[in-house]
């Protein structure tokens, strides 16, 4: 079994089509989905949907989100982490793209609506116009080091476990 999230960013009926575009995919998968909380109690019962996560809201339309909530998440593997956009030319949010990097997933995605799967960084591109990117030079930099970063501790961690495995078996020799 797959698992994959969804990342809700977008509208409902949306939501339907990206469910349906996954299982296309991936047919055995067992899908999440991450939500806002006052959004999400309306969300109950959608089918092929297995989980619902929900995320405290920061403003009006973001995901607000501190270390416990990022660790508990990390907590699960997915193989594709899927955010939803309205269509190509839509701004993928910081704190959405900030959040599909810091999981624990195979690849990250966006859907868009209509179209279907493109790459999240094509989407992250594709999404920030030039008077965007000149207001905020570094966004694409501070992307990448954010994936730099986890990959590192990804890699740290991995070490540590073998190297403490290691000592244990030479332990019991």
């Amino acid at each position: 079994m797959h698992d994959v999230l969804i990342l809700l960013t977008s509208s409902v009926d949306h939501l339907y089509e990206a469910i349906q575009a996954t299982l296309d995919r991936i047919p055995n998968a067992s899908i999440s989905l991450l939500a806002q909380q006052d959004i999400a109690k309306g969300l109950e019962g959608i089918p092929h949907i297995q989980t619902i996560i929900t995320a405290p809201r920061a403003g009006e339309v973001s995901f607000s989100f501190g270390s416990k909530f990022i660790s508990t998440l990390r907590q699960r593997r997915f193989e594709r982490c899927v955010i939803l956009l309205k269509d190509r030319a839509s701004r993928v949010g910081i704190r959405a793209i900030f959040l599909a990097l810091c999981l624990r997933a195979r690849r990250r995605t966006a859907h868009v609506k209509g179209e279907g799967f493109i790459s999240l960084f094509r989407a992250s591109l594709a999404s920030m116009r030039p008077s965007y990117l000149i207001r905020r030079p570094l966004i694409i930099l501070d992307a990448l080091l954010a994936l730099l970063i986890r990959r590192a501790a990804d890699t740290i961690v991995s070490f540590i476990v073998w190297r403490e495995g290691r000592r244990r078996t030479s332990r019991k020799q």
